[in-house]
């Protein structure tokens, strides 16, 4: 198009300037005979002879030698005289370059004659006197020359152009190959590379510009390859370390849309019992709910990190919300980040701790004080008195052993808190429930009720920690004979289920309400208050043995019915061992 374009602007310019230049010699030549026959009539125009028979042979010489038609006009544009036909002599002839004529300038004008089927160019040459224009020389002839010239020029430059067009075309092909193709390839690597194939390689065959261009493609598609197979990567480790993360995270963009979400998160605000906008949906009414419609208003205005709490008793569940703003230039927010942790261990252990520093306070405080008392009182001269000294110092030393016992009690629970490893050894059970039913008469004395064991014949053995199984059951009977009646039984049940020994310690006595059941395990907590002081109980015996069932993969729980007994069940796993213990 480059080439056709230059070819027709050349050709244009060319036929206009030979059109100019043939057209130019063509008028020249009619202003020269239109001069010398204008030089000619001018002295018989002033004699008043006018159109003469020396005039005619003059212009019949022209009109022969030149192709021209003469005609003379006088000064009222009337034909006196023509080369041509002698019919037009007396007409007036009107026409522009006629006018300008009779006004002293000479004037021509080129016309298509219809009849003739060419181009004519017409000249009216006034012939001047000393004062006027005294007529009007009007010379005609035929462009056809002229035309079938310019005719021949255009043909010659049509041929040229077209051989010109041809041999461009058939080298445009022949270059094009040898540029097109490389810019192909580099096309369909870019279309590669845009839908993520960074495998395929441009084939260099030179070392111009499309050879380093290519060269170049190739180079970015390894260095792209490797950009985002390490931001895949990178991506992959993030993906994989926010799944797994405890805590929930959430994430909007600027505009508020949620971006991104873990699992977490949502068993987090599944607990929350708030609903989960879909991805790419509006986040806001996530994070009013959250955290309410005031410090929404105030992160977004201020922009500054927030941390919240949100309660629910119903399930019980307690999560810390923070946020951190993603600012991007001119502080304008870009983005949130929400972090979800679960504090609901956290804020029970607290409030655990509180009440067990408030349990224990209370529990020494009353035989602190009953001791201070007794020592006042002793200090005060009740010490000269043998009986009153006696009863006091028994006083004191009673307490001063149940103290003891709580400390101790409290030591093995905070020794079970923290214990990672225990002294598990394959045990016989029946051996373990014969030592501590020992303990315990002597302990108590002989009036206490009659302890019987029932033991299942061939009973598996257990894998577990000796001294801490001997604890559970010298905890469970203590328990049992202190509230159980002389005339009473406690009967201890040992038998195999589902690969677990299953034993059950049931006495006799008053029972436990209902209402006191789900509480009977929790620290310091005693179900006749009083009576356990006068035994000496702490409220942590039956603490101790749930952690230590616990410890050992067993399960424990408590029946009861007021006025029929209580019976408590403990579970232990079977070792793998084939002993088994006798009847």
């Amino acid at each position: 198009m480059l080439i056709l374009f230059s070819l027709q602007l050349i050709s244009v310019y060319l036929v206009q300037s030979l059109e100019k230049y043939y057209l130019g010699n063509y008028k020249e030549s009619f202003e020269n005979q239109a001069r010398l026959i204008s030089a000619f009539m001018a002295p018989r125009f002033e004699e008043g002879q006018g159109w003469a028979e020396d005039t005619v042979r003059l212009a019949r010489e022209l009109r022969e030698m030149h192709e021209m038609e003469i005609m003379v006009l006088d000064n009222y544009a009337l034909i006196i005289g023509t080369s041509g036909n002698q019919a037009l002599i007396g007409r007036r002839l009107v026409r522009d370059e006629i006018t300008r004529a009779l006004a002293g300038n000479s004037s021509d004008y080129i016309r298509y004659d219809s009849i003739n089927q060419e181009r004519r160019y017409y000249l009216a040459y006034p012939i001047q006197g000393e004062q006027s224009t005294l007529g009007i020389i009007y010379l005609s002839g035929s462009l056809e020359s002229v035309d079938t010239t310019l005719n021949e020029v255009k043909a010659i430059l049509l041929t040229g152009a077209g051989l010109a067009l041809l041999v461009s075309f058939i080298l445009g092909i022949v270059l094009t190959r040898t540029i097109t193709e490389p810019i192909q390839d580099v096309t369909k690597q870019a279309h590669q590379m845009a839908s993520g194939d960074f495998s395929r390689n441009i084939n260099v065959h030179s070392s111009d510009e499309l050879g380093r261009l290519g060269e170049s493609f190739n180079y970015l598609a390894d260095r792209l390859s490797d950009t985002i197979s390490e931001m895949s990567t990178e991506k992959s480790k993030v993906e994989a370390i926010i799944n797994n993360m405890s805590d929930g995270i959430i994430a909007l963009d600027g505009k508020g849309r949620l971006i991104q979400i873990n699992p977490a998160a949502r068993l987090l605000l599944d607990d929350l019992q708030l609903k989960i906008p879909p991805v790419n949906r509006s986040g806001f009414s996530l994070l009013r709910n959250l955290i309410g419609p005031e410090a929404t208003r105030s992160f977004v205005r201020q922009q500054n990190p927030l941390t919240a709490e949100i309660t629910r008793k119903s399930p019980s569940c307690t999560v810390q919300v923070k946020l951190a703003p993603f600012k991007a230039d001119m502080g304008k927010l870009d983005g949130t980040l929400m972090v979800l942790h679960d504090v609901t261990r956290e804020r029970e252990l607290t409030k655990r701790q509180e009440e067990f520093v408030a349990d224990v306070s209370h529990e020494l405080r009353t035989p602190l004080t009953t001791i201070k008392s007794y020592i006042d009182t002793l200090l005060d001269g009740a010490s000269e008195e043998p009986e009153v000294r006696n009863k006091f110092l028994s006083v004191l030393a009673s307490e001063t052993d149940r103290m003891v016992s709580m400390v101790k009690d409290l030591l093995s629970l905070s020794q079970m808190d923290n214990q990672v490893h225990w002294n598990k050894s394959p045990i016989d059970l029946l051996d373990i429930a014969h030592e501590a039913e020992e303990l315990v008469r002597q302990k108590l004395g002989s009036e206490k009720p009659a302890i019987t064991l029932d033991f299942t014949r061939g009973l598996p053995i257990v894998n577990a920690d000796r001294n801490k199984i001997m604890q559970v059951f010298i905890n469970l009977l203590s328990n049992a004979a202190k509230f159980t009646p002389p005339d009473g039984t406690i009967r201890v049940k040992a038998s195999e289920e589902d690969g677990f020994v299953r034993i059950l310690v049931e006495d006799t006595g008053k029972g436990i309400p209902p209402d006191e059941l789900p509480k009977i395990f929790e620290r310091f907590y005693r179900v006749e208050k009083t009576r356990s002081r006068d035994f000496g109980g702490t409220g942590l015996g039956l603490s101790i043995v749930r952690k230590i069932v616990e410890a050992h993969d067993g399960e424990v729980w408590v029946t009861s019915e007021p006025g029929f007994g209580t019976k408590v069940w403990f579970t232990l796993p079977c070792s793998r061992e084939a002993e088994v213990t006798g009847s």
